[in-house]
């Protein structure tokens, strides 16, 4: 990877957890923390308050960010002190949402008061106004529809009017809606333009790098195969026996700009791209004309990271399955361009269908798979043994304990996460957010948890790095309500709240 590519990933790129729980503060350059501590904390729980200073000098610079462990703390203390006087400074505070170094600050943006939340289809904008009306003024509820047949998609936006409204409805809602910050339209167009710039100066870039390199023994009398094999004849990786990659990359990415990325890359013959925005990533399985190519692919761009903050994983795709499904598309194909030239041969199609069987007994029989039957302990989808899989407990079971899941870059699969964690038995279930680096694994028993968080904490999941730790259980006097989905019932009992810690920075 380039310096470059290496000085973004030791930048501070990742949101506070939860978001926008970090203010920012511009204070009397005598003020000090101990100033700052007493006015602040009456909002809520302190995290950390950092207050830099010149580095020459030893002076103040006058600023100040302080991180709480509720965004609602972050909001209330806003509305409370901005342009307000604190301590023994007859200057008033300027308190703002802490924002990035590439961001341009500005107090009354929408972001922080918009919130997206999935929903069932047939969900009324009054339902919603009714539920989410308790936790302050709304807006606007604005409900996504299918163009075509008016059939809700699934999702909504519920814009406030203030950020403490958003930040209180963002903690204390159903959790049926899943309620995330909305991005605004216009940083989602930022992002995706830097992306695709980036993606066409370094195409363009690498393209001219390529072409000056293998300029000397391209023969165009010849044609573009042999341009192709001058190309590949100057990469130096050792051919690996595959030609078929898999790349995840998080968050997710257009198929576009994956398919200018590795189409750099001389041999690229296919791209099958999917996506899975309720986890947040997406995954292509890449082909090339060549193993040397494939071998390539993976030693220059993996843990490659777009400018906006994307990463990709890319790793062989040893799966016998994909294997055989690309050699049968290729006898297909053969067959199909046998028909349309000429009587086809039934002797051809005869050993097409021989061969096909072949490849079928050997990807269903071969020796990864052969294994996994034979012993039901085998997992090569997880870095340490696992017990064999046990029966899922009752949904309605009691939760006798919670273990908080970090991933990094991403979450896996929640069909992977439930096959790992049921192995233990009293699982009731395993949850992840969208665009989160984290989840939760519930068990009916202590027992069960405890044994789950000795096996997996630190282990790896389908190449995804794994830490699972016991979720701490704070009763919070703010956050008192669940709602019965089944019965429509409130229960006042204390909702198990996690601090969450920079876990994915501590991840290497």
């Amino acid at each position: 990877m380039s310096n470059w590519n290496q000085s973004m990933r030791n930048d501070d790129r990742n949101d506070d957890k939860p978001p926008y729980s970090r203010v920012f503060v511009v204070c009397n350059k005598q003020l000090r923390v101990e100033d700052l501590r007493p006015a602040f904390e009456v909002y809520g729980q302190i995290e950390d308050i950092h207050m830099p200073r010149d580095r020459i000098t030893g002076e103040s610079k006058g600023i100040a960010y302080i991180k709480y462990t509720k965004t609602s703390s972050a909001a209330t203390a806003i509305k409370d002190l901005h342009l307000k006087t604190i301590a023994n400074s007859s200057k008033p505070v300027r308190v703002m949402v802490a924002t990035h170094k590439n961001e341009n600050h500005n107090p009354n943006e929408d972001k922080y008061k918009r919130l997206f939340i999935k929903v069932h289809k047939e969900v009324t904008e009054s339902e919603l106004r009714q539920h989410f009306s308790e936790f302050g003024q709304v807006h606007s509820i604005h409900l996504q529809r299918d163009k075509l047949t008016e059939e809700c998609r699934g999702f909504a936006y519920v814009n406030y009017t203030s950020f403490l409204d958003a930040a209180m409805a963002f903690e204390r809602c159903d959790r049926k809606y899943k309620a995330i910050f909305a991005t605004p339209k216009e940083e989602l167009k930022r992002t995706r333009n830097s992306i695709e710039n980036f993606a066409e100066s370094f195409h363009s870039s690498n393209s001219s790098i390529i072409k000056d390199s293998f300029s000397d023994h391209y023969n165009p009398s010849r044609g573009e195969m042999h341009k192709r094999d001058s190309v590949t004849s100057l990469i130096k990786s050792k051919p690996n026996n595959y030609d078929t990659i898999c790349v995840t990359c998080s968050p997710q990415v257009p198929q576009k700009y994956i398919d200018r990325l590795f189409n750099i890359i001389p041999g690229m013959t296919a791209c099958k791209y999917t996506s899975d925005s309720f986890n947040g990533y997406c995954k292509a399985i890449i082909t090339y004309a060549d193993e040397k190519s494939a071998s390539y692919a993976v030693e220059r761009l993996n843990n490659f990271e777009f400018p906006s903050g994307e990463i990709i994983s890319v790793k062989p795709d040893d799966n016998p399955l994909s294997k055989a499904a690309n050699n049968l598309s290729n006898i297909v194909n053969n067959f199909k361009n046998a028909i349309d030239t000429a009587n086809p041969d039934l002797v051809q199609l005869a050993e097409a269908i021989a061969q096909a069987s072949t490849l079928i007994q050997a990807a269903t029989s071969g020796p990864g798979l052969r294994d996994i039957k034979a012993d039901s302990h085998q997992t090569d989808f997880c870095s340490v043994s696992l017990p064999p899989p046990q029966p899922l407990a009752n949904s309605s079971s009691r939760v006798a304990q919670r273990c908080f899941l970090v991933f990094k870059p991403h979450p896996p699969p929640v069909s992977i996460l439930k096959d790992a964690f049921c192995r233990f038995g009293d699982l009731i279930d395993v949850s992840t957010f969208p665009n989160k680096t984290f989840g939760f694994a519930k068990y009916a028993s202590i027992r069960a948890a405890q044994e789950a968080i000795k096996t997996l904490h630190g282990a790896t999941l389908c190449d995804i790095k794994l830490k699972v730790l016991e979720a701490d259980e704070r009763p919070s006097k703010d956050d008192k309500i669940i709602i019965d989905e089944e019965n429509n019932v409130d229960h006042n009992t204390d909702r198990k709240r996690i601090k969450l810690h920079d876990e994915d920075s501590s991840m290497s």
